[in-house]
Order: structure tokens, then C-alpha cells, then sequence
């Protein structure tokens, strides 16, 4: 019965909450609250330049239609952005800025539920001041409005996340359950994987890369979420402009897919994490002790 609860520690993180006591990381409050701080100011910066860049390069660019070449610059915007800050801040507070990253680091005991919600609130607070931002820097742009309606208030939904009409909601949450996958997965086996990558210093490249992969395929069809707090930000200051047409746009029946898709993908990469460090090695060795010590009890018994 011992070794069994043993396997199933290793093989779920779920388990593992209960059977390990969380990190001791919120004890010394005036450090959890700089690195809080520190979280929300990348956050806020990381939510900036991101969705800044939807908006130049649809000025620059213009017109409804989707522009493929709009896709790469504000594909590369986001993930360079998301490598410097993990290069700036990853040492302090393990630089998450995603609500999505810090549910993975808590499934994986290496954040505590406190300290979470810490961050929580800092990235979501985050991105409503960098969308606010974004807004005050280009609010020039409302009154300059096209015949076509390129420009709107905000101009372009200050670079909201919104669902193609050529696919379903159901799409929409296979592609950013994927994408959220991919990115979190990248995460996890770089910069948590301390017999590997995350011992050099090279652990935020492939996982800015992996943020710019995932925009280039996801951006024509769900806009690339794959963080809430990303999509959380530019939505809601939207529709703090009274525009309801344009609010309905950028928060549509859809919005959910934003939050419980980079959620569930936090669960599904922890529970994976968790299968992959299993020591099945140690699991035999196990199995064959216990195997050893109830052959000698019963020779003892025999005596």
C-alpha cells in the first residue's frame, strides 16, 4: 500500500500537493511583496510592447483584411519581449507574467498557493494598466477614423484577442489548449529542469521562441492568447471606451476560451512533468526491497 501511494506521487502533481508541504516563499512579506512588484512592472511592459505592436503594424499596414505580414513583426514583438524580461527578471521572481505559468509552478510545488494569488493579482492588475497605456500613447488615432473604420476608440481594440468568425469556439479552444501547451511545456523542461538547460544561462531563448512559433500559427485564427492575463487586459479597457459594437468584438461569447484553455494547459504539462521525472528506476528497486523483506519475514515466521 506504501509503495503504491509512492507511484502515485511521482505520477500526479495533484497527489503531490498533498503529500509535500508547499515552498516556504511568502514567510519574509517585505521580499514576496518586491518580487509581486517586480512581476507586475514586466507584466505591464510585456502587455505593452506585445499589443503595441498589433496596433503599429495595422497602421502602418491598414485596411480590414488580415495581412500576413503583420503576423511576423507582432509574432517576434512578443516573444523577444517575453526572452529579455525572463533574462531581466527570471533570477528574481522566476519571471512568469502569465497567470497560466504561475498555476504550472504552483501543480508543481514550486510556488505556493499564496504567493500565486500574489501574482495573480499583479499580472492581472498588470495588464489593465499596460492596455491603459497602450490607449493614452495612440489615443490620437480615435479621431482619425477611415472610411473602412480602421481607426475605432480604441484604435484596433487596443490589440485584443478575438475568435475568427471563419472557425468555432471549439476551435478556437483546441488551438490556444495547444498553444498554452506548447509554450508551458517549453517552460517547464528549460527553466525547471535543473539537471538540464536551466543550469545555463541560455534558458529564455527557446522559450522566447516558442512564444513566436505559437503567435505566427495561432494569431489569424484566435489572435494568440495563451496568457489571461493578456487577453484580460486589452479586452476589458476596450470596453471601458462605450463603444458596444467594438466591446462586443473584443469580448465576445468566446472569452472564456482565454482563461480555461491556458489553465487546463497548466494542469496537463504539470500532470506530464510529474510522469516524466518519475524515477522508474527507484520504483523497481523499491518493488524488489519489498519483495526481499517479505521473503526474509516469512523465513523468519518459518523458524
Amino acid at each position: 500500500k506504501q509503495q503504491a501511494t509512492t507511484l502515485h506521487r511521482r505520477m500526479s502533481s495533484i497527489l503531490a500537493l498533498w503529500n509535500s508541504p508547499p515552498p516556504d516563499d511568502t514567510s519574509n512579506a517585505k521580499k514576496a511583496f518586491k518580487h509581486t512588484l517586480i512581476e507586475f512592472c514586466a507584466t505591464t511592459i510585456f502587455i505593452y510592447f506585445g499589443t503595441l505592436s498589433a496596433i503599429s503594424t495595422g497602421v502602418k499596414l491598414g485596411g480590414q483584411d488580415q495581412d500576413v505580414g503583420r503576423i511576423f513583426p507582432i509574432a517576434f514583438s512578443f516573444g523577444i519581449s517575453i526572452m529579455c524580461l525572463a533574462y531581466a527578471i527570471g533570477h528574481i521572481t522566476g519571471g512568469h507574467m502569465n497567470p497560466g505559468v504561475s498555476l504550472m509552478m504552483y501543480f508543481q510545488r514550486e510556488l505556493s498557493s499564496k504567493k500565486m494569488i500574489c501574482y495573480w493579482l499583479a499580472q492581472f492588475t498588470a495588464s489593465l494598466v499596460a492596455s491603459s497605456l497602450v490607449w493614452l500613447s495612440v489615443s490620437d488615432l480615435t479621431g482619425d477614423v477611415k472610411g473602412d473604420g480602421t481607426y475605432a476608440s480604441p484604435p484596433f481594440a487596443l490589440g485584443a484577442t478575438t475568435l475568427n468568425s471563419g472557425i468555432t469556439v471549439g476551435n478556437g479552444f483546441v488551438l490556444e489548449l495547444m498553444g498554452s501547451f506548447f509554450f508551458y511545456f517549453v517552460i517547464s523542461q528549460t527553466a525547471l529542469d535543473k539537471s538540464g538547460i536551466a543550469s545555463t544561462n541560455f534558458t529564455a531563448i527557446p522559450i522566447g521562441f516558442s512564444l513566436i512559433v505559437v503567435h505566427i500559427c495561432l494569431i489569424p485564427f484566435t489572435g494568440c492568447g495563451v496568457n489571461p492575463a493578456r487577453s484580460f487586459g486589452p479586452a476589458i479597457i476596450t470596453c471601458f471606451g462605450g463603444d458596444k459594437e467594438l466591446c462586443a468584438a473584443a469580448l465576445g461569447s468566446w472569452w472564456w476560451i482565454y482563461f480555461v484553455a491556458p489553465f487546463s494547459a497548466a494542469f496537463l504539462v504539470a500532470e506530464i512533468t510529474c510522469l516524466m521525472n518519475w524515477d522508474v528506476d527507484e520504483y523497481d528497486k523499491a518493488k524488489q526491497g519489498d519483495a526481499e523483506a517479505v521473503e526474509l519475514q516469512d523465513g523468519n515466521e518459518a523458524l
